[in-house]
């Protein structure tokens, strides 16, 4: 085991997180490009067509509040049956 002084032995742990960093940003550049069977790929984002604005809302047309099916009554209770 060698001895290092304070001064070395920082200067080389910081030049290990620098190799170590680069070679993370080597791994994720060459694993970005490949394309991994069912993996999905990023969509790219839409653009926002400018939309015109109203004031005012249109007012709702009473056919279509209209129930396409009435609704069911409630049931009615039941009466008791007589005990004879």
């Amino acid at each position: 085991m060698t001895t290092k002084t304070i001064p070395e032995y920082l200067e080389g742990e910081r030049q290990k997180e620098r190799d170590a960093e680069l070679r993370a940003e080597e791994e994720a550049a060459r694993i970005q490009p490949l394309n991994h069977g069912h993996h999905r790929t990023a969509k790219q984002p839409k653009l926002e067509l400018p939309t015109t604005v109203d004031a005012t809302p249109e007012p709702r047309k009473a056919a279509a509040r209209a129930r396409s099916k009435p609704r069911t009554p409630p049931k009615t209770a039941r009466k008791a049956r007589k005990a004879a």
